[in-house]
């Protein structure tokens, strides 16, 4: 698979925008589209930082070493977005002691616990629908249809 701009610039956005509709649709109230914009735009930073700096050399790695098929594209981006979760569960864990203090237990326990938890779910989630996006993005012909 061969590297595109469009897929870089249009996949990381997929999840932020489904997100912040989502999010919107929960806020009945207040400013609709202020709310819109600033759960977009966090989730556009996080969303591009991971796949510029994470998702594109760990494909271009996996490249070197295998033909890459949209099973392996989708799956290096769930693991990739489960790997992103770690460091955001750590983060929670931190805070969740009593009053945002020392936590009570172990990291391990916690994160045990937590797996259920929807942000640490969709982490996976959002990095396999980014990594199949960019891979259908990527892996159009140069005219755009095929010229069989």
């Amino acid at each position: 698979m061969k590297f595109s701009w469009k897929g870089l610039i249009l996949a990381p956005l997929v999840i932020p925008f489904f997100y912040s509709i989502g999010f919107m649709a929960l806020v009945s109230s207040g400013n609709l589209l202020g709310s819109f914009l600033i759960v977009f735009l966090a989730g556009c930073v996080f969303s591009y930082c991971t796949t510029v700096f994470l998702f594109l050399p760990c494909l271009f790695l996996a490249s070197k070493l295998k033909p890459l098929t949209v099973q392996l594209t989708s799956f290096l981006g769930a693991v990739l977005g489960g790997a992103v979760s770690i460091p955001i569960a750590w983060l929670m864990f931190l805070s969740s002691g009593h009053n945002s203090g020392p936590p009570q237990g172990s990291f391990g326990v916690y994160l045990v616990q937590e797996v259920m938890n929807p942000v640490v779910l969709a982490l996976p989630a959002g990095g396999w629908v980014t990594a199949l996006v960019y891979w259908f993005l990527a892996d159009q012909p140069a005219g755009g249809v095929d010229q069989n």
